[in-house]
């Protein structure tokens, strides 16, 4: 797991439309969400759009995040992917799949493109799909899109164009009319930042009031993203070793996957300061039931605010005033 995978998810579930329009290079009238569970072994995707474009087409747009470490190889995890998207959608589905390399020297070799031959050298099997090194990007691509809700990706390009593009970054958010625009922008380019030195470039151009509310919030989630990608690594290199851990592996990944579920839900529709942002970690770190964290989830679904998700919690009422 890489630890900028769910800062990219909230930032694509956020701005779907100018994901999709970058993406597809085309002109879209709308973007959905829609159901990123697949039903081979539950099966899952990052992030799956409906995107209807301005021809009135609609294409289905698969989107992975993907750091160093890909468990099966990722030109086989698109092969399910695809196939399962396929027979789920139907045979007249057009479809899209990008993947987003987030870390350093990861999917250099990947070309998107797959055979599998039959007997006589005949292609039998072909896939393919569209790898995006972010990493090797320069960060002027993503500000010739002209699109701001795009920026924060650029912490995730080259890191020797930095230093030169990080200001004109800095500038163009702070002229967002929309504050919460503002915040939600500030905010991806520190959650997506692993490099300690960006990290510092970027809160060196920031005054102190735009980010200061925020930014232990965000490093909290960062440096907890860490430790358990950390963890599920030594897991699976224990499941390889021993069959007989692997059931026991598969449930502590759906359990640590609702508990992320509920850090993505969080951010993307509150983005609470960090004392109340604490409350809730505090409780779902203590909870091992999955169908305590799937009626979490929910709350947090249809919550008008974050306060009425806490004063439900065993430790929230304190913290709500209530």
């Amino acid at each position: 797991m890489s630890t900028t995978d769910h800062p990219l998810k909230v930032l694509v579930q956020r701005f779907g439309r100018d994901f999709a329009e970058w993406l597809l290079d085309t002109e879209v009238l709308s973007v959905e969400p829609i159901n990123v569970e697949l039903p081979v072994e539950t099966l899952r995707v990052d992030t799956l759009l409906r995107v209807v474009q301005a021809n009135g087409e609609v294409v289905l747009l698969h989107i992975e995040f993907q750091g160093r470490r890909s468990v099966p190889a990722m030109a086989l995890r698109q092969l399910g992917y695809l196939s399962q998207l396929v027979i789920t959608h139907g045979l007249e589905t057009r479809l899209r799949s990008v993947v987003l390399y987030t870390e350093r020297h990861a999917g250099q070799n990947d070309t998107g493109l797959f055979q599998v031959q039959d007997g006589h050298g005949n292609i039998a099997l072909e896939w393919r799909y569209a790898p995006i090194l972010l990493w090797q990007m320069s960060g002027e691509i993503i500000l010739k899109t002209g699109r701001p809700a795009l920026l924060p990706l650029i912490s995730l390009t080259r890191a020797d164009d930095l230093p030169l593009i990080l200001p004109e970054v800095v500038t163009i958010v702070r002229q967002q009319a929309d504050e919460e625009l503002r915040t939600r922008l500030f905010n991806g380019l520190l959650a997506l930042t692993s490099d300690a030195e960006v990290l510092k470039m970027i809160e060196d151009l920031l005054v102190s009031d735009e980010y200061e509310f925020e930014s232990p919030y965000l490093r909290r989630w960062r440096e907890k993203g860490l430790t358990e990608g950390r963890a599920e690594g030594r897991a699976e290199g224990r499941a390889e070793g021993r069959a007989e851990g692997r059931a026991e592996g598969r449930a502590e990944g759906h359990l640590e996957g609702l508990k992320q579920a509920v850090v993505t839900l969080t951010a993307s529709r509150f983005d609470p300061p960090f004392s109340k942002a604490l409350v809730l970690e505090r409780y779902v770190d203590s909870v091992s039931d999955e169908a305590k964290l799937q009626a979490l989830i929910a709350k947090l679904a249809l919550a008008s605010n974050f306060d009425a998700v806490l004063a439900d919690l065993p430790n929230g009422k304190e913290s709500t005033g209530a």
